[in-house]
């Protein structure tokens, strides 16, 4: 299914109208209309925008697999989702600074996660 298709079947099933979901993206509803008809993929940042709003992973709107089900996110620590939601009010440069923070201490566990299997695995 093309991410296109996916992104119009996870907006009905939400019951959000194309307009509403453009405003909430920061896009025109024609822009949208666009990638759901498969005339435009969306960029990294609308992407990240249309997954947040919709509330899928951006793995889900990527796979090419066809149909499955639709994969919520799920955010039991009501602080961390409050913060999350208040994401959305801050402007371009604030909300990039935030992201570029989090993927960098994001990054750094994934290597330091990295370096510790492998110094497992040379020990054994």
């Amino acid at each position: 299914m093309s991410i296109g298709n996916k992104i119009r079947k996870v907006r009905k099933k939400r019951g959000i109208s194309q307009g509403d979901l453009a405003e909430m993206i920061k896009v025109t509803p024609a822009h949208l209309s666009r990638i759901e008809h498969g005339k435009y993929q969306p960029s990294v940042e609308v992407l990240r925008k249309l997954s947040v709003a919709l509330q899928v992973s951006a793995d889900y709107l990527l796979s090419e697999e066809e149909g499955g089900e639709i994969k919520d996110i799920s955010i039991q620590d009501e602080s961390l989702a409050d913060r999350i939601r208040l994401l959305n009010l801050l402007e371009g440069k604030d909300k990039e600074a935030i992201f570029h923070i989090i993927d960098s201490i994001l990054t750094k566990k994934k290597i330091l996660k990295l370096l510790t299997e492998g110094e497992l695995a040379k020990a054994k």
